[in-house]
């Protein structure tokens, strides 16, 4: 079973974490892309938001930052934002306290940011916690697209998109091999018809 969206009342387990900005009503999406960044994926990507005056806020491992030096600092200087997704992609409901805390530690060594986006949006309220005593703001979601999901078609998906995507939404998609066919039928469509309407696409500071 596909999760797109998450149920409104775990929100009040996770106090101050960004989830949307639905209460601004501005015509705005946030592009937010996980796991990067991908020496395929992430150029591309760039050069698409570059074409739209788009905005959008990267979630990097820290072992991507690492196996491709310079990529970062590349997203950085296209004024785009970054945000720590951990060291190695940990489930947080899967991995002890301890354990998770030192991959978000290892991680912040190498990620200079103050936004935090738990691998699969899982992350126990207590390690929810410790993170934010790191002087992380932690990121969820509005919308997950599922791009990774090469099982799922693309009019499937782009449908399903349009129809949940409002303004002020927290869009998650994937900066990886995995997302990368999907993202690259899908993406430019998606954007396109987005700016026709007057979305703008803004960062998450």
């Amino acid at each position: 079973m596909r999760f797109y969206t998450f149920s409104k009342w775990l929100h009040r387990f996770y106090p101050d974490a960004i989830w949307d900005f639905f209460s601004s009503k501005e015509k705005v999406i946030y592009l937010t892309f996980d796991d990067g960044p991908n020496p395929e994926s992430t150029e591309w990507i760039l050069k698409l938001l570059e074409e739209y005056n788009a905005k959008a806020t990267f979630f990097c491992l820290g072992k991507n930052v690492i196996s491709n030096p310079g990529l970062l600092e590349k997203i950085k200087s296209k004024e785009h934002s970054t945000g720590s997704h951990g060291m190695n992609h940990l489930n947080g409901f899967q991995t002890s306290n301890s354990e998770y805390l030192d991959d978000v530690k290892e991680a912040q060594k190498i990620i200079k940011s103050n936004l935090f986006r738990a691998a699969y949006g899982k992350i126990s309220r207590s390690q929810f916690r410790e993170v934010k005593k790191l002087g992380y703001q932690i990121v969820f979601w509005s919308l997950l697209t599922y791009d990774f999901d090469a099982t799922l078609t693309s009019e499937k998906r782009i449908k399903l998109i349009r129809k949940k995507t409002k303004p002020g939404s927290i869009l998650v998609f994937h900066d990886s091999d995995k997302a990368f066919p999907q993202l690259k039928n899908e993406l430019p469509v998606l954007i396109k018809e987005w700016s026709k309407k007057g979305y703008r696409f803004q960062k998450i500071e």
